[in-house]
């Protein structure tokens, strides 16, 4: 026990003496703490945290070996050969993907740290729950060609600060850092993003029949493009299931762009049957198939270098499986498991046919027109549009700006000349017209047509439309024998003025 000694009590004398003096020093200080206010001030000196500092540099090339656990318990290693190629430690025909690889390698190439926050371990060594550092959310142990091995321990992000870094320990320093986020989660890998994923090679261009089915193989959707591909494929599609009937040409668009669009997420695994289970291939959700006729692709590369690549005919499926998360559905592509993004898929899946036809009756443009003929009670009319390639004094074809051949266009009506000014204007209007309404499911003509028009396309297909009475006041349309939709009476007739 510490001895504590009494103080003597001092005279009153010497106490007033002191009291007097401390009286005037304190005067004294008071006025000079006021004339050094008024004064210019120098600038304090703080002590700041020791920041931006690397504790071993290295290249990317000189990493031989990376190990990552995550908090979740997943492990893997890899290692670096000669050439440059991250392998996996347990499976050498394994190679990371090149994206990937590079990656892991640069964050790995040098171990540094954006902060010391303390230099003391006891001010941390009973907290590391705090920082997750009891379990970390990474281990990265990392050997370089040199031998040399550094182990990285990152736990939870630090919740003050903007740029959300990282609390780190390194093995072998009694120091806590702070690791800068990047760097963080470039190392936070798990070992499906190391697979090489190739994504599927869609050209909109080329698709000639795409088809929509559940699980079991009936097919819920199915569109067809009537000819070849090319030129005005676009307007040129048509629903072949549930129902046939020409699509719109701007519904297709948006359809073909979203599809050439589909992209695949992380690598899986291997289509066995245990994946196959696990995944929720046994009863998938939906497939997707998209034939891709034959053709050549013009593209432009990086350097600016337009070139021609042909391709050849192939058909692509995806088969979508159970959902990971709500956010999330796994999908199978050839022989292979990935995840892919729901918001992408949702958009085929829950797609309703019928929004995709055209509500136009007329299903070829002018632009495309060979003939139309037109019977009635009265008789019939054929119009012929004659389309002749204009020729310069050279005897070079005439084109536009986009090199596309410029012709001469005429027409007639059985046989006779028709101004083709009045048979645009005429055919521009029937263009415009679009249907009424939709037919009871299961409607039957019980009538023969009493208007029947056949277009004939440049390109060879032809389409027959008919009109027959479905109400006092409404035709039921009839599109190569296909009646989904009526019109209002007299709402489609071909005046040439």
């Amino acid at each position: 026990m510490l001895d504590v000694s009494k103080k003597k009590k001092r005279s009153a004398r010497h106490g007033r003496l002191w009291l007097a003096i401390f009286a005037l020093a304190l005067a004294a200080g008071i006025g000079a703490a006021a004339l050094w206010m008024n004064q210019p001030q120098e600038p304090v000196e703080e002590h700041a945290h020791e920041t931006s500092g690397t504790l071993a540099a290295y290249t990317p090339a000189q990493v031989a070996r990376l190990a990552v656990t995550l908090r979740s318990g997943e492990s893997w290693a890899a290692t670096q050969t000669a050439e440059g190629v991250l392998t996996l430690e347990d499976d050498p025909s394994y190679e990371v993907s090149a994206a990937m690889a590079q990656r892991l390698l640069d964050a790995a190439g040098s171990v540094s740290y954006q902060e010391v926050l303390t230099e003391d371990p006891v001010e941390y060594a009973d907290r590391l729950g705090d920082f997750g550092l009891d379990v970390p959310r990474l281990v990265a142990e990392i050997t370089y060609a040199d031998g040399s091995v550094w182990v990285l321990r990152v736990g939870n992000t630090l919740s003050l600060q903007e740029d959300n870094a990282y609390y780190m320990t390194v093995d072998g320093d009694d120091r806590l850092f702070s690791l800068d986020k990047g760097t963080a989660e470039d190392l936070m890998v798990e070992k499906a993003l190391l697979h090489p994923v190739t994504q599927p090679t869609l050209h909109k261009a080329r698709f000639d029949r795409i088809t929509f089915a559940d699980g079991k193989g009936s097919t819920l959707a199915e569109w067809t493009l009537r000819g070849e591909i090319g030129g005005n494929a676009q307007d040129r599609w048509t629903l072949t299931a549930p129902a046939v009937y020409p699509a719109d040409s701007e519904s297709m668009a948006t359809l073909l762009k979203n599809l050439e669009n589909l992209r695949l997420g992380a690598y899986v695994g291997e289509a066995t049957p245990e994946n196959l289970a696990v995944f929720g291939f046994e009863e998938p959700r939906f497939v997707i198939t998209i034939h891709q006729a034959a053709g050549s692709i013009g593209t432009t590369g990086v350097d600016g270098v337009y070139s021609v690549t042909d391709w050849p005919e192939d058909t692509f499926t995806m088969t979508i499986g159970g959902a990971k998360s709500d956010m999330v559905d796994y999908v199978l592509v050839g022989e292979s498991i990935y995840i892919t993004s729901h918001f992408t898929l949702e958009v085929f899946m829950d797609l309703d046919a019928a929004s995709t036809l055209s509500c136009y009756t007329v299903p070829v443009a002018l632009g495309n027109l060979r003939a139309m003929t037109i019977r009635t009670a009265a008789g019939e009319s054929v119009y012929t549009v004659t389309r002749t390639e204009q020729v310069a004094e050279n005897n070079e074809l005439v084109t536009d700006n986009q090199g596309n051949v410029l012709y001469d266009l005429t027409c007639d009506v059985n046989g006779t000349p028709l101004p083709y000014a009045a048979f645009e204007s005429a055919y521009n209007e029937l263009l415009k017209v679009t249907v009424s309404g939709t037919l009871p499911k299961g409607w039957q003509a019980t009538e023969a047509p009493h208007t029947t028009y056949v277009f004939e396309a440049v390109t060879g297909e032809s389409y027959t439309l008919e009109l027959v009475k479905f109400d006092a006041m409404h035709d039921a349309v009839l599109l190569d024998g296909n009646a989904l939709f009526y019109l209002i009476r007299d709402g489609m007739a071909f005046r040439v003025e």
